[in-house]
């Protein structure tokens, strides 16, 4: 009974370990300065429609740390793909 009572609490700590570690790494994503561009014209701007590819929906970059520094990760207008653009100062 001790035995079962040891491997259950050491199984908790290493769940609740676990989920700290990875809360802490999403926490530690570096932000870029600036933000991802966006297009206000005074007419609405309507991109072609076409079908994205399943090569054209895998994302170049996950978060602004796979960018250069002035750069962020984002979903340009009329793309299909996440990827490396130049930020717009805010």
């Amino acid at each position: 009974m001790t035995s079962i009572l040891s491997i259950a609490v050491l199984f908790l700590l290493l769940v609740a370990c676990s989920i700290q570690a990875g809360s802490k790494q999403r926490s530690e994503e570096p932000v870029h300065d600036g933000k991802c561009p966006t297009h206000h014209f005074p007419i609405p701007i309507r991109c072609r429609r076409r079908v994205c590819l399943p090569q054209e929906l895998i994302p170049l970059c996950k978060n602004d740390g796979d960018c250069p520094i002035t750069h962020k990760c984002c979903r340009p207008m009329c793309s299909c793909r996440v990827r490396c653009v130049e930020a717009v100062p805010e």
